[in-house]
């Protein structure tokens, strides 16, 4: 009883979690002079089949422009040769990089999930230094565009655990630029390490 409860509690949350990302992405593509015009926005009906988060009419490779979307490029590209253009700010923990980074966080809805500080919610914190499947850049880069269960079919498989476990969907085009995805994931990354290397 209390499972069923929990899962039901946790498919409406991610299904609120990713309607609020897909809103805050039509939001955002809509606003500012020569911004490019917003992606078609897909009603999402989420719900658990099989132990998994399940969504129709969410976001796929077909929405115009998808090609060179994040989930396109980790389509397309041979594990292990995504990097980060941001590494070396990354390094030097470099705050205007983080600043632009938890803003687009914030932007495509992912607080929804794993609280705005990514300190997790009703998803797993993603700022805690514990790195479910590993952190490698290509590996965090894949897991966002791709979502968890496409991960795994890729090969990938958990290296940790947390106390809360939900699938991550895809967002591979709702972040419609690699660039923004490889900024957030710097973010993540800069404050994993302030949070964990905290006197």
């Amino acid at each position: 009883m209390v499972m069923s409860v929990r899962k039901v509690v946790l498919s409406l949350g991610l299904a609120v979690g990713a309607t609020l990302a897909i809103g805050a992405h039509a939001q955002n593509a809509a606003s500012g002079p020569g911004s490019a015009p917003p992606l078609p926005v897909q009603k999402n009906s989420c719900h658990l089949q099989g132990g998994a988060l399940v969504c129709e009419g969410a976001a796929t490779a077909e929405v115009a422009g998808a090609a060179g979307t994040p989930l396109a490029m980790a389509q397309k590209t041979k594990v292990g040769t995504l990097v980060n253009p941001y590494q070396a700010k990354e390094d030097a923990h470099d705050q205007a990089l983080a600043d632009e980074g938890h803003k687009l966080f914030e932007g495509f809805g992912c607080p929804g999930c794993h609280g705005d500080g990514g300190g997790g919610g009703m998803c797993p914190p993603i700022t805690n230094g514990v790195w479910i499947y590993g952190d490698a850049d290509d590996t965090l880069f894949r897991l966002v565009a791709l979502g968890s269960v496409d991960l795994q079919k890729e090969g990938f498989s958990r290296k940790a655990i947390e106390n809360i476990v939900a699938p991550m969907p895809s967002f591979g085009t709702i972040i419609t630029k690699p660039d923004d995805l490889w900024k957030v994931i710097s973010w993540v990354k800069i404050q994993a390490y302030e949070n964990t290397h905290k006197k």
